[in-house]
């Protein structure tokens, strides 16, 4: 779930590129974090592995879930609503990270 659908982008060297926040999905919502320990800021963790969870921070960049954690579990229980309300996101995703902008 926290992963879902996001790829790293391949360097010129044949190595993929280094984990960065745009890499896991967050889900920074306020209740959710508090019970969890900021579990949900999951894009800096990866970023700063050596952070304890209550010293995470939110990145606007970094995708975000529709809901918080426990929601997002029960609706990935549900394949097909996951699909639907997770494709969407994933290519916007896409199309911010891996697509370059018109100058």
């Amino acid at each position: 779930m926290e992963h879902y659908g996001i790829v790293r982008k391949k360097t010129s060297t044949g190595n993929y590129e280094r984990v960065n926040p745009l890499h896991s999905w967050n889900a920074s919502h306020l209740i959710s974090n508090f019970f969890l320990f900021q579990l949900q800021r999951h894009s800096d963790h990866h970023a700063n592995a050596i952070k304890r969870y209550p010293m995470l921070k939110h990145y606007d960049e970094s995708p975000q879930l529709p809901f918080g954690y426990p929601t997002m579990i029960i609706i990935a229980l549900l394949p097909p609503l996951w699909f639907d309300m997770m494709n969407h996101r994933l290519h916007q995703w896409h199309d911010a990270v891996y697509k370059p902008t018109e100058v």
